[in-house]
């Protein structure tokens, strides 16, 4: 999982980004929006200024640093270590939060269901590179899925599809995530058994430029006063709700999830915490928001060495892209931006199938994701250097003018060598021979080959139907 990383900045410069975010925070300060966040900030010493702006001082920042865990696991819902985050290994998760579909039955665009969020957790089960689901889809809430339930229905459609770790996103406030904590405790075996081995990492973000909004501050008390890990990262937007440059949208991103961190360690200390960003740039030319591209994934590695600097897991957004359908464009996006991501030492990286700027999931894009993200990882794993592996003595029985292919040594370790699954390798003739398909015709034709033989292990009858009683009670009973 884990390989060589690639370092843009100096320490020089991340240590001068550090200090300007540290900087954001205490001027102009950042506005906190429920008074049970303002009051726990004030009584550690930050300054509360008109209705709702928190200067909060270098020092909170610092004992935050401090006590925050350097390192922790994520486990699949089976109760196995999954995800080891802070160990310098990197994570790729399918979706997160698009608003369309492209079903790859008739190619077709269409809102996100239920069922699209059940068939990509399936899929995401089914590919050995995608290590967790993030919330893939949002679901329009109807007269029979009312708005109140509908994250918690999205996570019971991913347990019940994949083993794999989730990451929900709850557009809602804590009620809703309150309500997902407890389904997952019926699925891990009770609270304490979730405590000792999390599968979920709620996804939360702050709304750029520095404010928090009492839905993401509830959330982040809830997850910390059940000593669970919480994921609150930052997406400013270069141009928009960030300065124009990189570096001044990063210091933005850094000053608010730095914000995050105070107040989940106050709240809690030693709150498993994972930062991060959403590397979005606005092009200008059109006014839309876009994955970025190479300043984009600039934005992501810089943001990367800060979190590696502050010592706390990283989340960031790639093996995704801008294209309109899962074309030529949308592949060559998902593989180099993709590897920057792996090369920046990501902990955990989503986006994995999502095209649009996120606004389309594409079940046939995941596939071709899985795929670079196995290259991505091996071509940053450095050469293994021994005795055996420099073969001096096999090249010296095979000698000049003389080939490997029959040699032992090529037996014990062919198979050690990359292959790829969807990637076209053979000759033209079988290639034809087979139908002369496309990258997307293979990816679509493995889509519908997993939907029809994959099995994940199964939720005891009695776990769903708990899961489910916890969505009807919150059915008939509202958040207030």
């Amino acid at each position: 999982m884990g390989g060589r990383t690639l370092d843009l900045q100096t320490p020089e410069e991340i240590e001068r980004l550090h200090e300007a975010a540290v900087a954001v925070l205490q001027d102009p300060g950042v506005r906190i929006t429920t008074e049970e966040a303002r009051e726990l900030l004030a009584a550690n010493g930050a300054t509360c200024e008109g209705e709702d702006l928190v200067r909060i001082p270098p020092d909170l920042v610092e004992r935050a640093l401090e006590v925050a865990p350097k390192r922790f696991t994520i486990y699949d819902r089976r109760g196995e270590p999954a995800m080891e985050l802070g160990a310098g290994n990197v994570y790729v998760g399918a979706g997160v939060t698009n608003l369309n579909y492209l079903n790859p039955r008739d190619r077709t665009i269409e809102p996100f269901t239920l069922q699209a969020t059940a068939e990509t957790a399936l899929l995401a089960d089914a590919l050995p590179d995608i290590d967790f689901v993030a919330t893939p889809g949002v679901t329009r809430p109807s007269d029979d899925l009312p708005l109140h339930i509908v994250n918690q229905s999205e996570f019971l459609a991913m347990a019940t599809n994949t083993t794999k770790p989730l990451m929900p996103l709850v557009a809602g406030g804590g009620a809703e995530l309150a309500d997902i904590y407890e389904m997952a405790e019926i699925a891990a075996g009770g609270p304490e058994a979730l405590r000792e081995r999390p599968f979920l990492v709620p996804y939360l973000n702050s709304v750029s430029p520095l404010l928090f909004n009492p839905e993401t501050l509830q959330k982040l008390f809830v997850a910390a006063d059940r000593g669970m890990p919480v994921c609150c990262q930052a997406a400013p937007q270069v141009g928009a709700t960030g300065p124009v440059t990189v570096a001044g949208t990063l210091v933005v991103a850094a000053a608010e999830t730095l914000a995050g961190l105070v107040l989940a360690e106050l709240r809690r200390p030693g709150t498993p915490f994972v930062s991060g960003t959403v590397p979005f740039v606005m092009d200008m030319r059109f006014g839309t928001v876009t994955a970025g591209g190479p300043d984009g994934v600039r934005f992501l590695m810089a943001m990367g060495q800060l979190c590696r600097r502050w010592g706390l897991p990283s989340v960031g957004m790639t093996f995704g892209g801008d294209s309109k359908d899962a074309d030529e464009q949308a592949a060559a996006e998902v593989a180099w931006y993709g590897l920057g991501a792996v090369l920046a030492g990501i902990d955990m990286i989503f986006d994995a199938g999502c095209i649009e700027g996120g606004l389309l999931f594409s079940p046939e894009l995941l596939v071709i994701a899985d795929e670079f993200v196995g290259a991505s990882r091996r071509l940053v794993q450095p050469l293994e250097v021994s005795e055996e592996t420099i073969a001096l003595d096999v090249i010296r029985a095979v000698g000049p003018g003389n080939v490997f292919l029959g040699e032992a040594h090529t037996l014990k370790h062919f198979r050690e060598l990359w292959s790829p699954r969807v990637l076209s390798w053979e000759g033209r003739q079988p290639w034809e021979e087979a139908g002369s398909k496309t990258l997307r015709e293979r990816a679509r034709e493995r889509v519908f080959h997993v939907w029809e033989t994959h099995r994940p292990e199964p939720l005891p009858d009695e776990v769903v139907e708990g899961m489910r009683a916890v969505i009807e009670r919150r059915r008939a009973n509202p958040p207030s």
